[in-house]
């Protein structure tokens, strides 16, 4: 009996040593939580790109618009008429998070659909004067350019389509 009292003493004294040892084996600290809330980045078009009158010629050519807007011939057998031909660089304003950067995004190219019958042209290689950071006050203006692929003998007519221009924060 005195064994076992002594054995179930030293039992005791163990398990109350190695939760002294667990205690003591322990740490904490405090750590800060925060978080910034920042303005969404939107877009606004000011004006529409815009390539103008052109006549046609017998084999397919490029007008371009620049970020100034103005406007070239780029290949081909075009002839940019220039009476009453109102063309411009498309125009937007991008605003935002004050001094943020961002970049933007144009499709690889848009179809502009004409008369009935006639082949659609082209619109590809977009080029835009846009830095990329947003100033003190969180905007920026900035112009888009363009190619247009004319084709040969083109039906003459209105030829309208639409392209997306998206600004995201880098």
């Amino acid at each position: 009996m005195r064994k076992t009292v002594l054995l179930l003493a030293s039992l005791f004294v163990m398990v109350l040593a190695t939760q002294r040892v667990n205690a003591q084996n322990q740490a904490s600290v405090s750590a800060n939580a925060t978080a910034t809330i920042v303005k969404s980045i939107s877009i606004e078009k000011n004006a529409d790109l815009q390539f103008g009158k052109i006549i046609a010629g017998s084999t397919a050519g490029q007008v371009q618009i620049q970020t100034d807007g103005s406007r070239t011939i780029a290949a081909g057998d075009v002839v940019l008429f220039n009476q009453g031909s109102d063309h411009q660089a498309a125009a937007f304003k991008t605003i935002g998070s004050p001094n943020a950067t961002y970049y933007l995004s144009f499709p690889s190219s848009v179809s502009l659909t004409g008369p009935t019958g006639s082949d659609p042209m082209t619109i590809e290689g977009f080029v835009h004067s846009a830095t990329g950071t947003l100033s003190a006050s969180g905007e920026e203006t900035f112009n888009v350019g363009a190619t247009l692929n004319v084709g040969a003998n083109q039906a003459a007519g209105e030829y309208a389509g639409t392209f997306s221009v998206t600004a995201a924060y880098n």
